[in-house]
């Protein structure tokens, strides 16, 4: 659980920014039942902020929503001067993109993850960004998409062995399993292949009563990590529960990666009006020659 951070083992994250009704509520949970990691930024303004923390991510922006076309037209230009930035992977959502229009943006930036309109039937749509996301490579060797517990102080498992209580601190958490620290005075409460029945699962507000297997006990520093998988017949019913509280956490430590940085205030509307002039009077004055 803890690996060294590097895309081999992780990865790419996946950025939507602002996604629209059908990308909200059927792409992006098909892509997360698939075990990719996808994110929501809500406020395109913290956007570059979240991405220099995460370089060489694939960022899908729906340009239909808070800037005009010319807005974010700059916005993504803007990401090719910054070293951080231009490692970014970027493709465009819009339903309302004419073909003049498209072409334009293809033809002046870089967009390797592509210009989506949201035709035809929604299986499809899915099919073409796990394409996509195939192409480039944003599925690593962790098989499923974690989040750190350490800060939710209520995350714990318990479970009775021999009329003791045991309760032990969660590290982290994934749909299949939870590592947790065990307590140093006594961590030989359980070894490995041994099955636990009727533990407590506690995270956020909810708890719910699961099967493990004691997967592996790894040494950490000066701690013993205990590695769980899930029992199938026990977490297939709460699975929706645990990725709704492991995306909860991802999306939570974004924001806290960024606060008190500055916000991003530069005028992307004005200044794409100021370029789409610019350009309209370029291409009025070389048809004048």
């Amino acid at each position: 659980m803890a690996e060294t951070q590097n895309e081999s083992v992780y990865g790419k994250k996946i950025f939507f920014i602002n996604p629209n009704y059908t990308f909200r509520s059927m792409v992006i949970p098909e892509l997360r039942n698939k075990e990719y990691e996808v994110c929501i930024i809500e406020n395109f303004r913290d956007a570059k902020n979240i991405l220099r923390k995460n370089p060489g991510s694939i960022l899908f922006i729906n340009v239909d929503a808070h800037l005009s076309l010319f807005g974010w037209f700059i916005f993504i230009d803007d990401l090719k001067d910054d070293p951080v930035l231009k490692t970014i992977i970027v493709g465009v959502l819009s339903d309302r993109i004419t073909d003049k229009e498209k072409q334009f943006f293809m033809e002046r930036l870089s967009l390797p993850a592509g210009m989506h309109r949201n035709e035809g039937h929604t299986a499809k749509l899915t099919e073409t960004f796990l394409d996509i996301l195939e192409m480039h490579k944003a599925k690593g060797r962790r098989q499923y998409v974690r989040a750190n517990c350490l800060s939710d102080h209520s995350s714990v498992l318990i479970w009775n062995e021999n009329n003791k209580m045991h309760q032990v601190k969660l590290v982290d958490i994934s749909v299949m399993g939870a590592a947790a620290v065990l307590p140093s005075a006594n961590s030989n409460i359980v070894q490995e292949k041994m099955i636990v029945r009727g533990a407590t699962l506690k995270i956020g507000t909810k708890q719910f009563i699961i099967d493990f297997i004691v997967y592996a006990i790894h040494q950490r520093d000066d701690k013993k990590l205990l590695i769980t998988l899930f029992t199938p017949e026990t977490v297939n019913g709460i699975k929706d529960s645990i990725q709704e509280y492991v995306y909860s956490q991802l999306h939570e430590h974004m924001l806290f990666s960024i606060s008190g940085e500055k916000s991003d205030d530069r005028d992307y509307n004005q200044l794409g009006k100021s370029y789409h002039e610019a350009s309209n009077s370029e291409r009025k004055g070389g048809a004048a020659k």
